[in-house]
């Protein structure tokens, strides 16, 4: 399910369990390590506690468990297709085929995550990595067993085929690099986490010679973040226009295909 948080606080907050020869160490990030001006004329210093420093990691298959759980408590029921079914239609209730889409592309290890001091997530970004020889426009929604996820997946199965996203690509572009699942920590949150995480996707798809990254968007909220990172809308379509599709309360009116080219 290519999208990304139905809300700005999403909370997310689980061990990652990530091997050690996953671990990419950007940086070690400090969220509070300039003090203003005014601070500093009044001889103030910000509490320790107040600092907040995180690594970037790289997923892997190895990591399944955890991630679904993470999703599961703090993504899933609030992503505004899967609320506005009721998807998950109790606090302990669980699509397994909703879990297995969300994770079918960690084995691609291109996809990342944020881990704070403690070693906990506040940050995932789940990509994936399609290629130009691989296109398949067919609906596999037909696959699927589970009468409300497959409503979903056939909307998300309309939205491949008429974005055409090879159509508006270079030939010379083969590989593109989706962003399938994005969300942070709700105390986290406007700390600009997201670019980072998604500047680093951006340098995966470089190294694994992805020519342009993707981007779905089923809520209003996620769409403004993909014109923040300046990602090209490509296709919209509202929800309304599909009689089968889920049909979101306000903003979220519209599913959108977005593209940047890298």
């Amino acid at each position: 399910m290519a999208v990304t948080s139905a809300r700005n606080n999403v909370n997310l907050k689980e061990k990652g369990h990530f091997e050690q020869e996953n671990e990419r160490v950007i940086e070690k990030y400090t969220l509070a390590d300039k003090l203003p001006a005014q601070l500093e004329e009044l001889n103030l210093r910000p509490r320790t506690k107040s600092k907040h420093s995180y690594t970037i990691r790289r997923l892997s298959i190895k990591d399944k468990e955890p991630v679904i759980e993470f999703l599961r408590r703090f993504f899933f029921r609030d992503e505004p297709l899967n609320f506005t079914i009721n998807l998950l239609d109790s606090p302990e209730g669980r699509c397994y085929e909703l879990e297995e889409y969300a994770a079918s592309t960690l084995e691609d290890g291109v996809s990342t995550a944020v881990v704070d001091e403690n070693g906990e997530f506040v940050g995932v970004v789940i990509n994936g990595v399609v290629s130009r020889e691989e296109v398949d426009y067919t609906d596999k929604s037909e696959e699927c067993p589970h009468p409300k996820f497959k409503r979903i997946l056939k909307l998300l199965s309309h939205l491949d085929r008429e974005a055409r996203i090879w159509d508006k690509l270079p030939a010379s572009c083969k590989k593109v690099m989706e962003v399938r699942i994005a969300s942070t920590h709700t105390s986290w949150r406007g700390r600009g986490l997201m670019r980072v995480l998604c500047e680093e996707s951006e340098r995966i798809a470089r190294e694994v010679g992805a020519g342009a990254m993707r981007m779905d968007t089923t809520s209003a909220f996620s769409a403004a973040a993909a014109e923040r990172l300046n990602y090209k809308k490509v296709y919209g379509l509202f929800y309304s226009e599909i009689p089968y599709a889920p049909h979101p309360d306000p903003p979220h009116l519209e599913a959108r295909v977005y593209l940047k080219e890298l």
